[in-house]
């Protein structure tokens, strides 16, 4: 294991992710479309929120009203249901109107997000056809069989048979110390005691994961710009807009059901 090799993938993880965010802050977040497309959204969660308030008082009111006067005498006070049924439209166009806003929010946040994903895939391969066929690191157990396969032994050679892999048996001894010129089968004293067997060599592709699960997520916490509250759902917001719902439809599939999953799934 060489902490070189450790500390270049975490450190070309982290400067890109670094280099993401800033770059989207400056040109997606900080321009003049993005804040107008915030400006409209939070204008238009203000609307609604004042609509159902007044909604919500004067609902209290018509019931009161019922109670003290059974009989439905009129005067010019009162509130009919039609005055009801037409303020409860009206909040029903206005929440219309805030989740194709908040849907519009969440597709610069998509876009922001499909751009960085591109990039670390690019990163990726560079990386990968770097480290290909190299022990980065000596994990401390023997990882599951479906982990091996996956990530831990992602692109060294046996990685599919190594007890039986005289290349990958050459690359185990090399890692923990044996000369090129020593036999495979000459026994190799391991690093540790928790170090002892082959299956418990990393490749970068592990390391990979680990990063952008640590390093990645805690730099865009720091730097990466969050949506509004009402837009930051992600995916369920933009299946939340009107677009999207008739596109659903479309396809004959029920926007009520894909939201009901998309909510018991997060």
């Amino acid at each position: 294991m060489t902490v070189n090799d450790i500390g270049k993938i975490v450190l070309s993880v982290g400067v890109t992710q670094i280099l993401a965010d800033l770059l989207s802050r400056k040109y997606i977040f900080q321009s003049d479309s993005y804040k107008k497309t915030v400006a409209t959204f939070q204008r238009a969660q203000d609307k609604r929120d004042k609509t159902a308030a007044a909604l919500s008082a004067k609902r209290l009111l018509y019931q009161e009203q019922q109670q003290k006067n059974p009989g439905g005498k009129k005067s010019s006070q009162q509130i009919s249901a039609k005055s009801l049924e037409k303020d409860e439209k009206r909040l029903k166009f206005e929440s219309t109107d805030v989740t194709a806003a908040a849907a519009e929010v969440a597709r610069r946040h998509t876009s922001a997000n499909f751009y960085t994903a591109v990039v670390f895939f690019i990163l990726y391969r560079i990386l990968a056809n770097d480290y290909s066929g190299k022990i980065v690191a000596l994990l401390p157990f023997e990882p599951f069989h479906l982990l091996q396969k996956m990530m831990t032994f992602r692109g060294l050679a046996g990685a599919a048979g190594f007890e039986s892999s005289t290349e990958f048996h050459f690359l185990w001894v090399k890692t923990l110390g044996g000369a090129d010129g020593d036999s495979i089968t000459q026994p190799v004293a391991p690093l540790s005691p928790d170090i002892n067997h082959a299956s418990q060599a990393c490749a970068f592709a592990f390391i990979y994961f680990l990063c952008n699960m640590s390093v990645k997520v805690v730099i865009n916490m720091i730097l990466g710009v969050k949506p509004p509250p009402g837009a930051d759902d992600g995916v369920g917001t933009l299946m939340n807009s009107p677009q999207s719902k008739k596109m659903m439809e479309s396809f004959g599939v029920d926007p009520d059901e894909v939201t009901g999953l998309h909510k018991k799934l997060s």
